[in-house]
C-alpha cells in the first residue's frame, strides 16, 4: 500500500514537473516575440506582417479543427467573431507598439493587463478585489513611470499603443466571461474564428492602408523563418500548451511562472536586438513584474 502511495506521489510530482516546464517555455517564446516582432517590423509593415502570421496559422491549425468548425452551432460562430474582433484590435495596437517602442518596454508594459482586468471587472461587473490590490496598481503605475522615462517623463506613441493593447486585453478578459459564462463551447472552433477573423482583418487593412497586394509575396527568407516561427511557437504551441498543462499545476505556481515573459522579453531584447536599458529603467520593469505577481497573489487568494 506505501508502496501503491509512492508511486502515485512521484506520478503526480512528474505531470507537475512537466507542467512546470512547459509554461516556463511558453513564458520564453512569448518573451522572444516581441524581439521577432520588432526585427521584422523594422522592414515589413505592420498589417501584412499580421495577415501572413495569422494566415500561416489556421492554414496549420485547419486540417485538425475541420469537422469541429462543420459541426460548431451558430451561437459558436457569432461568439468567435465577436471575441476575433476584440483579438484583432489588441493586435493592432500592440504590433504597431512594437513597432514604435522597444520590445522591452513592450514585453512590460503589456504584462499590466492582470492589474488592469481587476479594475475592467469592478467597473463592468461591480466586483470590487479589495483594497490591498491597489498596492500592485500603485506600484504597475511607479514600475512604468520609471520604465518609459528616458529623457523626458512622457510615453511615446509606442509606450502608449502597447498601453492600449493591455487595456483592451483586460476589456476581452471581462467580456469573454460574459459571453461565455454557463455555456459550452469547443475550444478550437472558438480558437480558430477569432484566429481567422485576425487574419481577413488584417489582409484587408493591409490592402486598404498599406497600399499593397496580398499577391506580392515578401522575398526575404527572414521574414518568412520568423513570421512562421510566431506561427507555429508562439501562437499554436503556446496557446495549446497554456490550455492542457495550466489546470495540472497550482494557480500561484501559473502566475509565478507565466510572470517571467517580460522578463525573458527583456533579456532577449538586450541580448539579440541590442537595446540598452538603465538602472532606472530595470528597476521600473521590476517593480511591473513584482506588481503582476502581488496581484496574482491577491486573486489566487479570492478564487
Amino acid at each position: 500500500m506505501a508502496n501503491t502511495n509512492k508511486g502515485v506521489l512521484i506520478k503526480k510530482d512528474s505531470h507537475i514537473w512537466m507542467a512546470d516546464v512547459t509554461l516556463l517555455l511558453v513564458a520564453l517564446v512569448w518573451g522572444s516575440s516581441y524581439i521577432t516582432a520588432k526585427t521584422v517590423l523594422n522592414h515589413y509593415e505592420p498589417f501584412m506582417f499580421l495577415f501572413y502570421r495569422f494566415f500561416i496559422t489556421i492554414i496549420i491549425m485547419l486540417p485538425f479543427v475541420w469537422r469541429n468548425l462543420r459541426e460548431a452551432p451558430k451561437e459558436t460562430w457569432i461568439t468567435g467573431i465577436v471575441l476575433g474582433l476584440f483579438l484583432f484590435a489588441i493586435f493592432s495596437f500592440e504590433t504597431w507598439g512594437i513597432h514604435y517602442t522597444t520590445a522591452s518596454n513592450s514585453a512590460f508594459i503589456i504584462s499590466l493587463t492582470l492589474i488592469l482586468t481587476p479594475l475592467m471587472e469592478w467597473m463592468v461587473n461591480k466586483k470590487f478585489t479589495g483594497y490591498p490590490f491597489f498596492i500592485a496598481v500603485g506600484l504597475s503605475v511607479i514600475g512604468t513611470g520609471l520604465l518609459t522615462l528616458k529623457d523626458t517623463f512622457s510615453f511615446n506613441m509606442g509606450d502608449l499603443l502597447i498601453l492600449g493593447a493591455a487595456s483592451l486585453r483586460a476589456t476581452q478578459m471581462t467580456f469573454t466571461k460574459k459571453l461565455t459564462i454557463g455555456k459550452t463551447f469547443d475550444n478550437s472552433a472558438l480558437t480558430f474564428i477569432q484566429l481567422f477573423i485576425v487574419a481577413i482583418l488584417s489582409g484587408m487593412m493591409n490592402i486598404s492602408f498599406e497600399h499593397a497586394t496580398l499577391l506580392e509575396f515578401p522575398q526575404s527568407r527572414e521574414f518568412w523563418l520568423l513570421t512562421i516561427y510566431l506561427a507555429l511557437f508562439c501562437t499554436i504551441f503556446a496557446f495549446y500548451a497554456q490550455m492542457v498543462f495550466i489546470r495540472k499545476t497550482s494557480p500561484s505556481r501559473v502566475g509565478l511562472l507565466m510572470g517571467m515573459e517580460p522578463v525573458f522579453g527583456a533579456i532577449f531584447s538586450v541580448l539579440i536586438g541590442g537595446e540598452y536599458l538603465s538602472i532606472m529603467n530595470w528597476t521600473g520593469g521590476l517593480c511591473i513584474v513584482a506588481a503582476t505577481f502581488w496581484g496574482r497573489h491577491l486573486l489566487n487568494r479570492k478564487i
